[in-house]
């Protein structure tokens, strides 16, 4: 069977980037020339309190890893990064054997809102040494695991799992186990960890068996595992594990059929993902989906499922489908069925007829030519939200091509709320296109559509709009410090919209620069964010707004003040 490939639907909700089309074929055109990048970034590499000479210091887009300009730092540690654009950077120093700390803040890196022609000074980086825990994985006969992945969990000092913002391991494949069983994880920073390995028969997707998570200490409970106490550069050895037998897994099988002939359905693809509850809300923690459809007789064969419950519903128009047009256009509610010491047939999801959403996409007075050019390759998204009494986490998604006269058409939808996007680019590559509005005999709030059962819908506008403006600003802070683990965030919205047009992460200086802003009025939302040690002060707003007019080619400045000042009284 093809192997399975997770799909994590609130994640591409949340990551759907807006973008669009315009109405005319805009192939080949030129691009507008960049303007010249000349803003420079400064700053040292220590390993303690000696400079770090020869160590590589990235730049990066943020939330990317799309490397802009690199360099090593001299002899003294120093580095200078030049010819660098206007923008929100991510800057890492680069060293896999030592610990870059990974703070809330700033991530792996430091983030940097760079003004153009601007020199940043004192961008610098500690590293500390690295640890290592090494050991061997066995079974019961002694016989070596091999490659079976090893999980670190950081702990607090009663061993629960710390909240702390993971590193980026140097090499995932230090985390598997090889022919000897051995594994030696490196480049770790110094903390208290469990170790395990194998899995908990979650994961849905384990053909051929799998072996019970076990921790170091030879337990399958997390309370009672021996903790890895890892100081700076040291070297922990002989973490080794037992595992117990093997776990079996088993096939489920079944069929597609439409609800309303009862005939099979081929060439539907579908999603799965085992059930949790949680406050009495069931819902799916991961979803996956298999590489191929349905057989000519609607048949599905899903290979390696452990022992658990889980719920299955038709995905025939998802947006990884490469050939969407070829696929029925139906939906279904979601089927639940249990695993429990036998392989499970016969298992029959009943398919509706779906709905559609067509209209046209309309650029609202797009010339950029660099616009023009990036809308011709867009595509127009449709996501079906849950319902109240369904099982959360199953998504309804679609997507659909736009005609050369920049009409479209999503098909294959439940009735309910419809989340329309233009999705297909990187945040990067997108900067300026938004939705400015869209219109089915009114203005949609925050781009829903109301489907109604039995009810399509056509004659829907989606309107784009381009914008060059920028909002720049500071956050001030006095009376005090933010704790650590505290981050900022800056979202550009229109008013009465929470959809953001841009949007920004304000630096170590308090500095935030949001780009690609239409013109018009918006609402500038400053939130602020602790990971876990609910050390903010209990007086300070946890979100702040203010009102900016942005034009093309021009800047807004903000200023945002936090007061920290102890105050008297409760």
């Amino acid at each position: 069977m093809a192997s399975l490939k997770r799909l994590l639907w609130f994640s591409l909700l949340l990551a759907t980037v807006v973008v669009g089309h315009s109405l005319k074929p805009v192939y080949g055109q030129t691009a507008e020339a960049k303007p010249k990048a000349t803003s420079s970034i400064t700053g040292r590499v220590m390993i303690g309190e000696k400079p770090a000479p020869g160590v590589l210091v990235a730049v990066n887009l943020t939330n990317t890893q799309t490397v802009v300009a690199q360099v090593t730092s001299d002899a003294e540690g120093k580095y200078r990064i030049s010819g660098l654009s206007a923008g929100q950077l991510n800057v890492s120093a680069v060293a896999p054997t030592y610990v870059l700390p990974a703070n809330p803040m700033y991530g792996q890196g430091r983030v940097v809102n760079l003004s153009a022609d601007e020199t940043v000074e004192g961008i610098d980086f500690k590293l500390t040494r690295g640890g290592v825990i090494t050991g061997r994985i066995v079974d019961a006969d002694g016989k070596p695991l091999i490659e079976e992945r090893i999980t670190l969990t950081p702990v607090d000092d009663k061993g629960e799992p710390a909240r702390v913002l993971a590193s980026r391991p140097a090499n995932f494949g230090m985390y598997s186990t090889d022919d000897r069983g051995i594994y030696r994880i490196y480049g770790l920073a110094a903390a208290r960890y469990k170790v395990s390995v194998g899995d908990d028969g979650r994961s849905a997707t384990l053909r051929g068996g799998y072996y019970p998570k076990t921790y170091y200490g030879n337990t399958a409970e997390a309370a009672k595992a021996s903790i890895v106490d890892l100081t700076e550069g040291a070297e922990v050895k002989n973490i080794d594990i037992t595992v117990g037998g093997r776990s079996r897994t088993y096939t489920v099988t079944g069929r597609i059929i439409d609800a309303d002939t009862n005939q099979p359905l081929p060439g539907v693809d579908f999603s799965f993902g085992a059930l949790q509850t949680n406050q009495n809300q069931t819902y799916v923690s991961g979803s996956y989906s298999p590489n191929t459809p349905t057989n000519s007789k609607g048949e599905f064969r899903l290979e390696g499922v452990a022992p658990g419950r889980y719920a299955i519903m038709t995905n025939s128009n998802s947006m990884f489908n490469q050939t969407p047009n070829q696929r029925p256009k139906v939906y279904s509610d979601p089927l639940s069925f249990e695993v429990t010491d036998g392989d499970i047939a016969d298992l029959e999801v009943k398919a509706q007829r779906g709905l559609s959403i067509s209209g046209v996409v309309v650029t609202d007075g797009i010339t950029d030519k660099k616009a023009l050019a990036m809308l011709s390759r867009s595509v127009v998204a449709g996501f079906g939200e849950p319902t109240q009494n369904s099982i959360q986490g199953l998504m309804n998604a679609t997507t659909s091509p736009i005609a050369a006269d920049g009409t479209f058409q999503l098909d294959g939808l439940r009735p309910g709320k419809v989340q329309i996007n233009i999705s297909g680019f990187t945040s990067a590559e997108s900067r300026g296109i938004t939705i400015s509005r869209i219109v089915h005999e009114r203005a949609l709030q925050n781009r829903r559509i109301d489907l109604a059962p039995g009810q399509s819908i056509s004659g829907v506008r989606v309107y784009l709009t381009y914008g060059s403006g920028v909002v720049r600003g500071q956050v001030k802070v006095e009376g005090g410090a933010l704790p650590a683990d505290a981050m900022m965030f800056v979202s550009v919205q229109r008013q009465n919209d929470p959809n953001g047009v841009s949007s920004a992460q304000v630096d170590s200086r308090g500095r935030f620069i949001a780009q690609g802003i239409p013109t018009g009025t918006y609402e500038v939302v400053l939130q602020i964010i602790s990971f876990g040690s609910n050390n903010l002060p209990r007086t300070l707003p946890r979100t702040q707004r203010q009102t900016v007019n942005v034009a093309d080619d021009s800047e807004s400045e903000v200023l945002f003040t936090l007061d920290l000042t102890p105050k008297e009284g409760p």
